[in-house]
């Protein structure tokens, strides 16, 4: 009787436990401002569409959540009255700041104008696991730096993998709770996603996803059909993508993105190489990696590996900003390498890509783990860059990967029944256009495909045709009709997409996505 009554009782409290680790937990947003908004002075009280709350998920969801078992999510969401339904809103990154996106819409700041049209809706923005108000890992840099010239032997890979082992381990021994840096994957986000979804009492969620939000995107869809909405996913990243496709695939993107760089200085008349017509601009770039290279006192300790960086990651990445870049070569022809400066940009860049790491990693499959594998990559892509950018956000992140204890045992295909819209843009080089068709083709057959015509890294901030017909879709679930015109070509399924076309047939301007970010 006595033990009937003890486990009675035992049942009823971990019951309780359960209970209250799975409801939402409301909280002042007053006192729980995101990081990014921290220090930006608000109108008291807080408009009443905005809220923020937490809930605790499974650290492990193979073990049952409890008290030894559990880490707390932190998420905002814009609450209009009579809402239309449910969208989560993510960002990418992997581990991009979320939160903060709820605020700019219900206090209607710079970023509220990604979500014009979609007022009527509730907007979750849920900070990833791992990052931000979502126990975030503690981990230590120390004195690392990812150096801008790439390995080029077995010993330079070695070298280049042990601060990274370093900085993995930083990472198990100062994050809690103990074991969360194994469980910070894709696959445990999307279950957190889940857990939120049905804690705020809706049966279907719809999705706006950028960049890796994209990948999150296709993931859930494929594991939860069942509550599958309205999904967008903007500049795609699909899963069963090899080393070698992804890293070929981006070298081509980067080479157009450069190639860009010179259409857009051939109508910009501020662009310092623009009397020179035609090609200018990839000429300078040439000749600032053969100035760099030749070890001259006059470049300033500047390397063209340190060109080669800036090319692929501070001005070309993302938004590309074009003007700056340009203007970057030109001083450097002068003698001026100042915006070539690795030494103040290489701690950042490795800050950003070690975090990074820490959930691309866990999803990331190391086709081949050796120097020879690694070799094959750099083979295959330089194939597809005649320019000889070489430097790749992806291949450091592969590299990151090689290192890493923890990532994913295999990368399989992830179908999509759904009919989703997909976005890309024709030279996007942080995720290749190519990699929207591939999504298209081989794993979301029921999908529409929207072709940005331009630039840019996404399309949620780009006005025109393309981004009403996205937007609409997730307003109205009405899927775009077919278009083929300057800016936007549609395609429905089943039909065949265009070759990517010359960087030079493409105007630029605002509807290409050249923001002058």
């Amino acid at each position: 009787m006595h033990s009937l009554f003890m486990a009675l009782v035992l049942g009823a409290l971990t019951s309780a436990l359960a209970q209250n680790l799975s409801a939402i937990r409301w909280v002042d947003c007053a006192q729980n401002v995101p990081i990014p908004l921290q220090g930006t002075n608000f109108t008291v009280p807080l408009p009443s569409t905005l809220h923020c709350g937490q809930l605790d998920v499974p650290m492990d969801y193979a073990k049952p959540l409890s008290e030894s078992n559990n880490i707390t999510l932190g998420f905002t969401m814009f609450r209009p009255n009579n809402s239309q339904g449910l969208i989560n809103f993510n960002p990418g990154g992997p581990g991009q700041e979320v939160a903060s996106y709820s605020w700019e819409i219900a206090l209607n700041l710079d970023r509220a104008s990604w979500f014009a049209g979609l007022e009527g809706y509730d907007i979750l923005a849920i900070d990833t696991r791992g990052y931000w108000s979502s126990n975030a890992l503690n981990c230590s840099q120390g004195n690392w730096m990812i150096s801008s010239s790439l390995p080029a032997s077995e010993a330079e890979l070695t070298a280049f993998q042990t601060p990274v082992r370093a900085f993995a381990q930083s990472c198990i021994d100062l994050s809690t709770p103990p074991g969360i840096v194994q469980f910070v994957s894709t696959n445990e986000v999307i279950q957190d996603w889940d857990q939120v979804r049905a804690a705020l009492g809706y049966d279907v969620m719809h999705h706006f996803g950028i960049s890796y939000g994209t990948y999150y995107g296709a993931k859930y869809a494929h594991a939860f059909p069942e509550h599958v909405g309205r999904f967008v996913l903007d500049a795609v990243f699909p899963p069963n993508v090899s080393n070698v496709d992804l890293l070929s695939k981006q070298y081509a993107a980067l080479d157009r993105s450069l190639t860009r760089s010179d259409v857009y200085c051939l109508n910009d008349t501020t662009c310092p190489f623009h009397s020179q017509g035609k090609g200018a601009v990839l000429e300078a770039f040439q000749n600032v990696m053969d100035l760099a290279g030749s070890g001259s006192p006059a470049t300033s300790g500047v390397s063209a590996a340190d060109v080669r960086f800036f090319a692929g990651i501070n001005y070309i990445a993302g938004d590309p900003n074009f003007p700056l870049f340009n203007t970057a070569l030109f001083e450097a022809l002068q003698g001026n390498w100042s915006l070539f400066n690795y030494t103040t940009a290489g701690p950042i860049f490795t800050g950003a890509a070690g975090s990074l790491a820490t959930t691309y990693c866990l999803d990331y499959h190391v086709d081949d783990n050796t120097f020879e594998g690694y070799a094959n990559i750099l083979k295959v892509g330089a194939e597809s860059d005649p320019l000889g950018a070489q430097f790749l956000f992806f291949l450091i992140l592969h590299l990151l990967c090689t290192a890493w204890p923890y990532h994913a045992a295999s990368n399989p295909a992830v179908p999509v029944n759904a009919s989703m819209v997909l976005v890309t843009a024709d030279f996007d080089y942080t995720t290749p256009t190519e990699l929207a068709t591939f999504e298209w083709m081989q794993q979301a057959n029921n999908s529409v495909l929207v072709v940005r015509h331009g630039d840019d890294h996404g399309t949620y901030n780009v006005p025109g045709p393309a981004r009403d017909a996205f937007i609409n879709f997730l307003a109205t679930g009405t899927l775009p009709a077919p278009v083929n015109e300057t800016f936007v070509t549609v395609y429905e399924p089943g039909s065949v997409r265009a070759p990517v076309p010359d960087p030079y047939s493409v105007p630029v301007g605002v509807e290409a996505g050249d923001m002058d970010e």
